[in-house]
């Protein structure tokens, strides 16, 4: 298998294994399964999960993948499937890795991945690319990317309204950019986001953000959390090598 068709198929099982979409994947039997029943589930999911639950604590439970109801419930994810919405109590916190293969869900909970599998499938893909011997070489998921290798790469940066405003140089590190001003609707009078804040609260943004991280995941994670909090963001990216980009720490795009 060559190193470029070993990258698409990592990114291919990552997203076959945390769809939210699909009735085939381990979110989908997690969804199902009864509160305190043992799920089955690949490393791949249990490895992003255990980051989430990591990263659930550190941000006082802002970040929180157990936004699926908040998100069906907003339309940005579709109820098919999904009976008594009610039901889905839990949050990040009641999630328990057992082991490398399996998870269990003290309550109920609907769990939806899109704010950091993408950065991971990133990750993956990098790490195939090194298995196959590629020495240095960006991958770039629509917003997600990491550079490996000693190779400057020039990055340009949209803004929110789609417009490139900044670039920077990257090398040997991950980003991630979110934004939500054309990616909205309102429900009975109220403005939601695919994106959740506090409190289950629309996060809404005006700008993009982006954020610099080692591993892509982070990044990706990370940008949910600059929307809401960008110094708390910053304090965890410090452990990390990372920080939200400012746009003082960028150039104006050519």
């Amino acid at each position: 298998m060559g190193a470029v068709e070993a990258a698409f198929r990592a990114i291919a099982h990552i997203h076959a294994c945390m769809s939210f979409h699909s009735a085939d994947s381990d979110l989908a039997r997690l969804r199902s399964a009864r509160p305190g029943e043992t799920v089955a589930v690949d490393e791949e999911t249990a490895a992003v999960l255990r980051m989430a639950v990591a990263l659930h604590e550190a941000t006082d439970g802002l970040f929180d993948v157990a936004v699926g109801r908040a998100l069906v419930r907003s339309r940005f994810l579709p109820r098919e499937g999904i009976a008594h919405l009610s039901r889905y109590t839990g949050t990040t916190a009641d999630i328990e890795i057992i082991d490398d293969r399996h998870v269990r869900c003290r309550k109920r909970l609907l769990i939806d991945l899109g704010g950091i599998a993408k950065g991971h499938a990133v990750d993956r893909a990098v790490a195939a690319l090194q298995a196959a011997g590629v020495r240095a070489g960006l991958v770039n998921a629509g917003g997600d990317l990491r550079a490996f290798g000693e190779q400057d790469w020039q990055v340009q940066l949209r803004d929110a309204d789609d417009v490139v405003r900044y670039g920077l140089t990257v090398r040997n590190c991950a980003m991630a950019s979110s934004a939500n001003l054309f990616d909205r609707h309102a429900i009975r009078g109220t403005l939601h986001s695919p994106h959740v804040g506090r409190n289950g609260a629309p996060a809404l943004i005006d700008h993009r953000v982006t954020v610099l991280a080692d591993k892509c995941a982070i990044a990706d994670a990370m940008t949910k959390v600059a929307m809401v909090d960008a110094d708390l963001a910053d304090r965890i990216l410090a452990t990390r090598n990372g920080y939200v980009l400012r746009p003082s720490m960028t150039r104006e795009a050519a």
